[in-house]
This record gives C-alpha cells, sequence and structure tokens, in this order.
C-alpha cells in the first residue's frame, strides 16, 4: 500500500510539472511566406528547443506578404517575423521604429549573409537566415550524357557546351524573363558576378564607376549574343519561374541561372525527377564568381507584448544548434559562418562554393535602390526590353544610368 501511494505521489508530481511547464511556456507568433520553415518551427517547439517558448508559424502568400506584414505590424500581432534582404527593405521597417539594431554578437554569421541585416544607418537589424548560392545550375545527368563532365574555365569553353548542346537538341539555358524578382535578384546578380570584376562592382556601388562603361555593359552584350545564338529559350520573354524547373526536369533544357533553394527535394526539379542531379558553375568571365545571397533577416517586432520571449526566439537563430537543424530542415544553406555538421551532400558542396563567392550585390546597395527609379527596377526592365527585342545594350544601360541621375543619386557626378 505504500508502494502505490508512493508511486501516485511521483506520478501526480510528474503531471504538475508537465502541466506547469505547459502553463509557463510563452507562445510566440512567428509570421512568415517560407512555407519550407514549418517544419523546422514545429519540431523546435515539440521538442522545447528554446526553454519556455513555443513558436506558433503564421504561413503568408509571398505575393502580398510585405503589405499584409505592415499592416500586421501596425496592429502589433506578430512577435518575430522574416524579412526581405537590403537596407532598402529594412528601411521599409526603421523609419516606423517596427524593429531595433540587433544587440548581440553576430561574428559568427556569413559576412556575406549579413548584408541582409545591414541598414541604411550601418547598423545591424535582426539576424540572418539563409546564404543562397546563385549560379549557373546544371542538369548534372543531361550533360554528362552528352559528353559534358567538367565546369568550363573561359567564356569560350563555356559557349562551346552550349553550341554542343544546342546541336543535340537541347536548349542550353532556360530563363523565366517574366518573373520580375527572378530578373532582379537572380539573373542579373549572377551574370555580374561571372562577367564584371568585384573591383568594378564595388565601384558602380559607391558611385566611381558607371553603367554606361564597357565593363558593365558586358552583362548585356554577352545576353544578347547568347540570344542571338540560339542558346537561351525562345519563350523566355514569356517563360515563368515553374517552367524553368519543368523544362530541364523533362531535359528538354540543360541549364538555368538559379538558386540553392531548388536544390531542396521538395522543389520542382524533383517532381519530374527524384534523382535529379546539379552542378553548380559560375559563369568564367572578369567576375569568374557564383555569387551568394543574405536571403534576408528573422526580425523581432520592437513593440511586441512579449518582447523578452521573441527575443530568446531570435537570440537563437545566431546559433550553432539552430544552423544545424535549419540545413536539416529546411534543407537550405544555413547564414552561420562557422563550421556545421552537414549531411546533406549537395547542401555541402554549396557549401564549399560560397567561400569564394562574389562579395558586392547591387541587388541589396542602398546607394542604388533608396529612390525608383531603383537599380533593381531599372535592371529588370532592361532584361525585358532586351528580351522583346525593343532596346539595344547600349541603349539599356544608357537607361539604368540615366533612371539613376535622374534622383541624385551617389554617382550623378562623375555619370552624366
Amino acid at each position: 500500500m505504500k508502494n502505490m501511494i508512493t508511486k501516485l505521489m511521483l506520478v501526480c508530481i510528474a503531471l504538475i510539472t508537465c502541466i506547469t511547464s505547459t502553463w509557463a511556456a510563452t507562445e510566440i507568433n512567428l509570421y512568415t511566406w517560407r512555407r519550407q520553415e514549418v517544419s523546422l518551427w514545429q519540431h523546435i517547439s515539440q521538442h522545447n528547443v528554446i526553454p519556455g517558448v513555443t513558436v506558433n508559424v503564421k504561413l503568408l502568400r509571398s505575393a502580398s506578404y510585405e503589405p499584409h506584414m505592415l499592416l500586421s505590424l501596425q496592429n502589433n500581432t506578430p512577435d518575430v517575423f522574416q524579412w526581405a534582404p537590403g537596407a532598402n527593405s529594412l528601411q521599409k521597417l526603421v523609419k516606423h521604429n517596427f524593429v531595433k539594431p540587433y544587440q548581440g554578437t553576430l561574428t559568427q554569421m556569413n559576412q556575406g549573409a549579413l548584408i541582409a541585416a545591414l541598414a541604411a544607418d550601418n547598423k545591424l537589424y535582426g539576424v540572418p537566415f539563409a546564404l543562397q548560392l546563385q549560379s549557373v545550375m546544371v542538369n548534372r545527368k543531361l550533360v554528362n550524357k552528352h559528353g559534358i563532365h567538367q565546369q568550363p574555365k573561359t567564356l569560350s569553353a563555356m559557349e562551346q557546351v552550349f553550341s554542343t548542346l544546342k546541336q543535340a537538341g537541347v536548349t542550353p539555358i532556360q530563363l523565366a524573363g517574366n518573373v520580375n524578382w527572378y530578373l532582379s535578384q537572380l539573373l542579373a546578380e549572377v551574370l555580374l558576378s561571372g562577367l564584371v570584376s568585384e573591383n568594378v562592382a564595388e565601384n558602380l556601388v559607391s558611385g566611381q564607376a558607371c553603367f554606361t562603361d564597357p565593363e558593365y555593359q558586358q552583362v548585356f552584350i554577352r545576353l544578347k549574343q547568347w540570344m542571338d545564338k540560339g542558346f537561351i529559350n525562345d519563350n523566355v520573354a514569356s517563360e515563368s519561374y515553374v517552367g524553368i524547373a519543368n523544362s530541364m526536369g523533362l531535359g528538354n533544357s540543360a541549364m538555368t541561372i538559379d538558386g540553392g533553394w531548388r536544390t531542396s527535394s521538395k522543389s520542382d526539379f524533383f517532381k519530374l525527377d527524384n534523382d535529379f542531379q546539379f552542378y553548380f558553375w559560375q559563369i568564367p568571365g572578369a567576375g569568374n564568381k557564383v555569387y551568394a545571397l543574405g536571403d534576408g533577416t528573422y526580425q523581432v517586432n520592437a513593440n511586441s507584448t512579449k518582447y523578452q520571449a521573441a527575443m530568446k526566439v531570435l537570440n537563437f537563430t545566431a546559433t550553432k544548434a539552430f544552423a544545424e537543424l535549419f540545413a536539416e530542415h529546411v534543407q537550405e544553406l544555413p547564414a552561420f559562418g562557422e563550421s556545421v555538421s552537414i549531411n546533406n551532400p549537395t547542401l555541402a558542396t554549396l557549401s564549399n562554393k560560397v567561400v569564394d563567392a562574389y562579395s558586392v550585390s547591387l541587388f541589396n546597395a542602398y546607394t542604388l535602390n533608396s529612390n525608383e527609379p531603383s537599380y533593381r527596377t531599372l535592371v529588370t526592365q532592361g532584361f525585358k526590353d532586351l528580351f522583346n527585342h525593343q532596346k539595344t545594350p547600349i541603349e539599356i544601360t544608357q537607361q539604368i544610368q540615366q533612371g539613376l541621375n535622374s534622383w541624385q543619386y551617389v554617382g550623378i557626378n562623375h555619370c552624366q
């Protein structure tokens, strides 16, 4: 009888402890557009990874995410949320005091990824969440089938690969010319990192080089040459982002310009071929590098009624433990800069590639995007004009320069 009473008491103590723990946990609302992160945060909450805090994910449509979030912040409903990268995007939060500068240490994060958190006041806001390699992504099995096993080391060698594929009835490069964000974030930056040296790109950001300089004009001149030679899909002007994955998955095209997030087994590439295999090539021009994008940041609502608990979540995202969970569940490269355990072989390859990635981002440069027409807007329109045969490469770069000059950007005195 005594033993039974003792056991009952132990059971009661355990139940009370469990209930008390549940009552003590603070529920944090995390707003995101990134469906691939839902399972990550569910795992964190279910396994009590952040003691005393559970995370409730609110998944919003990516197409309307920014205005929805700004309205939600006015209504003070999010505690933690994800935000697009760069000073121009962050300024929309900073000017309304929706966020505060991050007070913790971020030296452990990848320095390229930190660009996503750097605001116009030169302060860091939030914690970057992913480092996305952007490059020429190659259907490995398809090019191997046509005798291509090595990455080309020169532009002429790359164009010879294109010719070999075209002669075999395969479209060498499939591009999504009807998708604005693709053109400004992916196509513009990958062509830049391959064809333009980092020194020239730095001078473009500071206003010491001009968009009408021959070095930058190579971005549009080379692309036009590839179009004229039939190396790019004929429907480029109308092609969608889903369309490029479908074309590569079916073996109709061999390459595209895309981001590392597409290597996840959840991506469109694997819907048609569950054993899809990649090469990741840079364009071997004056830049000769892949581009690494700090994909965005986690932010804490400065006015959250659960601010301290929200900060516990944010601080956890800057740790090695979170980085390893991120790689495992999201199947993307974490923004953490120190060594982490990555079991996925494709992610391990991406990790090795980003070590020497391009260090300049025109896409995120505040000096080029703080007013309209911004560089993002102008370069997007430039590609559309090229794909629709409405302007020449020289006319497009003149249009970019004139657009920036129209709002007295940093290079106006040097680039009249």
